[in-house]
């Protein structure tokens, strides 16, 4: 049997996830490979271009910034306020910065934040990372993570 600590088992997911993902790129690259050598070619051949030209870069590694600086903040501010402020940036990277656009992104990131936060923490009682900006009501029995 497997033991869980409540505390941290908002971990396991990922770590099957990552499993399930290295195990299909396994099956991927192995398929792969038998397919080339059936047609006479080599298992592992050089790639071509990775990035097709004029590739938005911005983006790309915008994307790739706001990503591993979410995981790394999480256990720090907490599910809900990390997820607010990367949400809007998300938002931001790739809607812009017109007025408009950033008060519907800000609507988004506070709404969609917030719903995941109680539907997740206090519906499902899943916990979520939590940091030094999750708020604990008592008399409710629940914590905003």
């Amino acid at each position: 049997m497997i033991k869980v600590v409540y505390s941290t088992q908002h971990w396991i997911m990922p770590q099957i996830v990552m499993g399930v993902l290295v195990i299909l790129l396994a099956a991927v690259i192995i398929t792969e490979g038998m397919a080339r050598v059936k047609s006479g070619q080599p298992f592992l051949v050089k790639p071509g271009r990775f990035f097709i030209p004029e590739y938005d870069k911005l983006k790309f590694w915008g994307t790739l910034i706001l990503f591993i600086g979410y995981i790394f903040t999480l256990d720090i501010l907490g599910f809900t306020v990390t997820s607010i402020i990367f949400v809007f940036l998300f938002n931001l990277l790739y809607t812009g910065l017109e007025r408009k656009k950033v008060i519907v992104s800000l609507i988004i990131a506070v709404v969609s934040s917030i719903i995941l936060s109680v539907m997740f923490g206090v519906i499902f009682n899943i916990t979520l990372p939590s940091g030094m900006c999750s708020v604990t009501f008592a008399d409710f029995g629940f914590t905003i993570y």
